[in-house]
């Protein structure tokens, strides 16, 4: 039985792969969470509750568990989770008053919960607040002047710092017609975040999220599946090798290597880096090799171009993005191109190079998609990718709090804009998850291509 509790961290240009509960999109066999004790979202949690419950929608595998986080944020664990019956899980914890606490429940990579049948549970996540004990004094109220100011602030932030505000189309009279009165009466900087978030949400935008008092008060978060069965692949692929929590290596057939990249998060650098370039010195010998990337939502892009590095010869264009600039007229700077140079003392590998993704990609997972195929002409295969990349920057509000918005819009070597419409690949491959419980159609579709 294997626990699984890493730290989580946000880092500007990415979020992370995030589900919240209630809000997973039916899938034909993957378990979801149906509720929780306490409520996603809840305010008010007595500091007296003894154990967390996450129920699911089906039997489930009582051997593994992933709660996920780390942190303050994350609830002081009292003992191992267990099963009150084979579709509830149990953490025991002891919480503090009046505070902020985030966990996950499975993640891209992180799979414990799994069906009876060996199917992952759809990633999920569970908020919630304590309050705040007799004596303890509550948060700090903020004056109806400094939330008003806030609120003309956040307008015009969103109104003018705010790059893919025509992209995101929202009815913004209507929306402010709903939300303003919510604003200007919320007592503190959380219940603004959180009202804000509200609002942002319905953009759409992975890339929007707020902060206040350390704790990142989220607005859209994306519904969607993996096309990828990580706790399947060590039994397909030969040789497997965990080298970092985010990187795995092996044989995916007789002379064709494979290589799993699942996050290009800042946080993990530089060990990372290191094990994807072991990985790629112990098959680089190999004539063929397939990078899977499918599990990977983003991160560092300069992480992603020294690893994309080690597959070309010259230097490539693999993206162009504009700068938001008021002075300039239309708004925009004009265009910044962004090469892909080889990486110097690292292994190059020369070889043919199938590449797998999937709607998870975004971001800086993108970016990397496009240096492969527009640097080392490698071939995509899977589902397209997400398309957000908004190089989101800090905007500070009179209460405190602070709202991240995207500041560019990315483009491909051509000048066409991917948010919202993400990358297509070379070759589509659509797949249910009652086809990832025992095989992975896009790897051997990657093996029968590499054979040609």
């Amino acid at each position: 039985m294997k626990w699984i509790q890493p730290s989580w961290s946000f880092v500007l240009g990415f979020i992370p792969f995030l589900i919240p509960t209630g809000q997973a999109e039916a899938q034909a066999s993957a378990p979801n969470v149906t509720a929780t004790q306490p409520r996603h979202g809840e305010q008010n949690v007595p500091v007296d509750l003894k154990e967390i419950a996450i129920s699911f929608d089906q039997d489930m595998d009582p051997s593994g568990y992933s709660f996920i986080g780390g942190g303050p944020s994350f609830p002081k664990v009292a003992g191992k989770p267990s099963w009150r019956g084979p579709r509830e899980c149990v953490l025991p914890v002891k919480l503090e008053a009046g505070q902020a606490y985030s966990l996950g429940i499975n993640g891209a990579t992180q799979t414990g919960f799994k069906s009876a049948r060996g199917i992952a549970a759809t990633p999920s996540r569970l908020e919630f607040k304590t309050r705040a004990a007799s004596g303890i004094a509550a948060a700090a109220t903020i004056p109806a002047r400094a939330q008003a100011e806030s609120v003309r602030q956040l307008r015009e932030a969103i109104e003018h710092r705010y790059s893919y505000r025509e992209v995101h189309a929202v009815d913004w009279p209507a929306a402010w017609r709903q939300f303003e009165p919510r604003l200007l009466a919320a007592q503190t900087a959380r219940e603004f975040a959180v009202v804000a978030g509200e609002m942002l949400a319905s953009t759409n935008d992975a890339h929007i999220w707020l902060l206040e008092a350390g704790e990142v008060i989220p607005a859209f978060r994306r519904t969607l599946a993996p096309n990828v069965n990580v706790s399947l692949l060590p039994r397909l692929i030969g040789g497997w090798t965990q080298k970092h929590p985010m990187v795995a290596s092996g044989r995916a057939a007789p002379g064709i290597g494979y290589v799993a990249i699942h996050s290009w998060e800042k946080k993990y650098a530089p060990q990372l880096l290191e094990a994807a370039f072991s990985a790629l010195t112990e098959l680089q010998e190999l004539p063929a090799l397939i990078v899977d990337v499918r599990g990977n939502s983003g991160g560092d892009e300069i992480q992603a171009r020294e690893f994309a590095g080690c597959f070309v010869r010259v230097r490539a264009l693999y993206a162009r993005h504009v700068n938001l600039d008021g002075v300039r007229p239309g708004g925009f700077s004009a265009p910044f191109e962004r090469w892909l140079e080889p990486t110097p003392n690292r292994p190059a590998y020369a070889g043919r190079v199938v590449v797998l993704m999937g709607s998870v990609n975004m971001s800086s997972a993108e970016a990397f998609l496009l240096m492969m195929r527009q640097g080392a002409k490698t071939q995509l295969i899977g589902e397209r990718s997400f398309g957000a990349s908004g190089n989101p920057q800090p905007h500070l509000l009179a209460n405190g709090v602070t709202v991240y918005l995207p500041s560019w819009k990315a483009m491909l070597p051509d000048g066409a804009e991917f948010e919202g419409r993400g990358i297509a690949p070379d070759l589509e491959i659509k797949a249910t998850s009652d086809d990832f419980a025992k095989r992975d159609l896009l790897l051997e579709r990657a093996v029968e291509l590499l054979r040609k």
